[in-house]
Formats: structure tokens, C-alpha cells, sequence
């Protein structure tokens, strides 16, 4: 029984391992381009991922902001038939105070004409 297994004079950069071309590259570079390549494969998804949600979120804004633009314009509309009603009305009560006053300078006028005749 060995205590120790004797050790590798083979490092990890002195394994080799073969590329899809057949060259020999040494396992730790091989390795380290694996991870680099994982890794920027998994960036890529996550940049889609985050892409997708900010484009749902986009679309979510985009329809709450139409809503709440609608309900304004509704607002806005029903506000302005109310001013407009009222301005209506204001119109009216002017226009028959005014015919009123018109009235009563023309009886005044009359009965003063009336009364320089006479006199």
C-alpha cells in the first residue's frame, strides 16, 4: 500500500489535447477557451433574456400609457361639453338681460320723445 501516489512530473499545461484541426493545444488552454466560450454563449442568452423583458416591459408601459392617455382625453372632453354647456347658458341669461335692457331704453325713449312733444 502506497501512501501517496508518486507524483506526475505531467503539469496540466503539459497534457495536449486535439482541436476539431488537429493541432495539439496543451488541456488548460483548451479548457480555458471552453470556459470563455461557455461563458460568452451564456452572456448572449442572458443579453436575449434581458432584451425580451425590456421589450414586455416596453410594450406594458406602451399600452398603460395609451389607457391613461384615453381616460385623459375622455376627461378632457367631458370637461370641455360641461364648459361649454355652462358658456351656453351664461350666453343666454346675458342675451335676454340684454333684450330686457333694450326694452326698457326703448319704453323710456318713447315716453320721453312722448313727453317732448308734448311739451
Amino acid at each position: 500500500m502506497v501512501p501517496h501516489p508518486p507524483p506526475s512530473n505531467d503539469r496540466i499545461d503539459d497534457q495536449l489535447s486535439l482541436t476539431p484541426s488537429g493541432k495539439e493545444v496543451p488541456t488548460a488552454l483548451s479548457m480555458m477557451a471552453d470556459s470563455m466560450a461557455s461563458m460568452i454563449q451564456r452572456a448572449r442568452q442572458d443579453l436575449e433574456s434581458v432584451d425580451q423583458r425590456a421589450r414586455q416591459d416596453l410594450e406594458r408601459v406602451d399600452q398603460r400609457a395609451r389607457k391613461d392617455l384615453e381616460r385623459v382625453d375622455q376627461r378632457a372632453r367631458a370637461d370641455l361639453e360641461r364648459v361649454d354647456q355652462r358658456a351656453r347658458a351664461d350666453l343666454e341669461r346675458v342675451d335676454q338681460r340684454a333684450r330686457k335692457d333694450v326694452k326698457l331704453l326703448d319704453q323710456r325713449a318713447r315716453a320721453d320723445h312722448e313727453r317732448l312733444r308734448r311739451d
